[in-house]
């Protein structure tokens, strides 16, 4: 599979923001993470390293799936001088999240392969800020993108399909970014031709996003594709 960094940059075609209601929850989940405000998921602080990597999608949360990378997260200083942090986005940018944390998937039925990247920010407010210029950048190292609507999908969603940059005859590649309080995902998935590419990448970002939700509301993540099929 050729990888994210390797993606060929373009101009985005315009975006389409999906704002969705806030999850609820509780002042005792909050105190957990970032103390109280007004209940709402929105209030929720930054993920620590251990959390964010819980939260990345693993052999659990996809049945069927192989694992190709495991979880893993590191504070934000960490993950850029190992490489896990992909600042396509410009290095003011970049700095902004104080988490990143990547994972990979291979196989299922599709026969897809799928990669994750997770920034954790301070708080709702920063993500929020950093969502656009986040977007620009990885959905702009799509070739030839063509805007999908995979619906709603945590509290901010927007989502690209286009040509794979790899060798493979007819393969084709699904980006899909996605914000659930303080945290940014993207999902990307490559499928070679006759593959519901589109649908397998919406499942998995869907988990992702719900298993982003549970670790803001103090759970433990536990979201699968099951519960998403």
């Amino acid at each position: 599979m050729t990888s994210i960094e390797e993606a060929m940059e373009v101009t985005v075609r315009p975006r389409t923001r999906r704002l969705v209601r806030q999850a609820v929850v509780s002042c005792a989940a909050l105190a957990l993470l970032a103390g109280c405000g007004d209940g709402s998921a929105d209030e929720a602080g930054p993920l620590s390293a251990r959390q964010a990597a819980a939260v990345l999608p693993d052999a659990k949360a996809a049945p069927g799936w192989e694992v190709a990378v495991e979880p893993v997260a590191y504070p934000q200083s960490k993950a850029r001088e190992l490489g896990v942090a992909r600042c396509y986005e410009g290095p003011a940018e970049c700095s902004k999240p104080r988490v990143t944390g990547v994972s990979a998937m291979a196989g299922g039925r599709d026969k897809a392969q799928l990669d994750f990247v997770l920034m954790a920010y301070e708080d709702a407010k920063a993500a929020q800020a950093s969502y656009e210029p986040v977007w620009k950048a990885w959905g702009g190292r799509s070739v030839e993108p063509r805007e999908l609507d995979l619906g709603t999908i945590g509290d901010e969603s927007d989502a690209v399909a286009g040509v794979s940059t790899s060798l493979r005859a007819g393969a084709k590649a699904v980006l899909v970014q996605v914000r659930v309080g303080s945290v940014i995902m993207v999902t990307m998935g490559e499928a070679g031709s006759g593959v519901e590419l589109p649908n397998t990448v919406e499942q998995f970002a869907t988990v992702f996003a719900e298993r982003a939700g549970q670790a803001q509301e103090g759970k433990a993540p536990s979201a699968t594709l099951n519960d998403v099929a």
